[in-house]
């Protein structure tokens, strides 16, 4: 998940984003052949050897890595400047090369000054379990690439791959020396807001699934009751109060596991 645009050069790129994966990617240039219906030998040459890509394999190996269109472009450029035929063309591939990097440079910085999610951010980001779910773990040690994520969270690696994409270009995380941590952008909302009711119905059913699961670390409790007015009044606000405590502690602790909680307190 290094951003593209640190590199000059597509093949460190590639290698280093093979590097980043289990087993240090392991296996990665056959099934790279296999997607770009290649030889395994072939990508060695170019990825190890002096072989160039063509920039119709970069266009379909661009597609096999997830790439945003932003990024796709530069990869090509980058392809370009490495197939370049004189020094002049090179210059001017280079030129264009530095523009790119220095735009995305300026579209990281202001993004580091986001604090608010736009109503529009919002939407996508609560209209799912798994852009939370991903937030959270990301910020995990252990857990800095697609595919690590996408195996501890059981979902196709290419679905979390575009969710770690959005929470990066929108502050919901930032990548630190090959490792993600939670970023600027704040993801409370208010009580009042629509996504509110979206939010608890995606964490409740997820609370659903595991409940079948026999696993002692998670604890589940439901207890219907009669009881006083006045009684449910103090509990409520001793379960405010509770609440109150918990994120005083959570904020400053080292992310190491991640757990939710749902309390459910309602009249009925």
């Amino acid at each position: 998940m290094t951003s593209i645009f640190q590199f000059e050069d597509y093949k460190d790129f590639f290698n280093h984003w093979v590097s980043t994966l289990p087993k240090q990617g392991h296996g990665e240039y056959r099934r790279v052949a296999l997607a770009l219906a290649v030889s395994t030998t072939m990508v060695s040459q170019v990825f190890r050897g002096d072989k160039e890509l063509s920039l119709e394999l970069a266009c379909d190996l661009c597609e096999y890595l997830n790439l945003t269109e932003e990024e796709t472009e530069y990869f090509l450029l980058l392809v370009e400047h490495r197939r370049a035929g004189s020094i002049k063309l090179k210059k001017r591939l280079q030129k264009q090369i530095k523009e790119r990097r220095e735009k995305a440079q300026k579209l990281e910085n202001r993004l580091k000054k986001e604090t608010e999610m736009s109503e529009e951010q919002r939407a996508v980001f609560y209209s799912s379990w798994m852009y939370s779910g991903v937030r959270i773990l990301a910020s995990c040690g252990g857990f800095n690439n697609a595919e690590l994520i996408a195996q501890r969270l059981n979902l196709p690696r290419n679905q979390v791959q575009k969710i770690l994409e959005f929470l990066l270009s929108h502050g919901l995380l930032v990548q630190k020396k090959d490792e993600l941590h939670l970023g600027p952008t704040k993801t409370y909302i208010g009580s009042s807001n629509l996504l509110t009711v979206k939010h608890h119905q995606n964490w409740r059913l997820q609370a659903f699934n595991r409940m079948v699961q026999d696993d002692s670390k998670n604890l589940f409790y439901t207890g219907p009751m009669s009881l006083s007015h006045e009684a449910a009044e103090l509990l409520r606000q001793e379960i405010s109060n509770l609440l109150d405590q918990i994120f005083k502690v959570v904020p400053p602790t080292a992310s190491e596991t991640t757990r939710c909680l749902n309390i459910d307190w309602f009249e009925f």
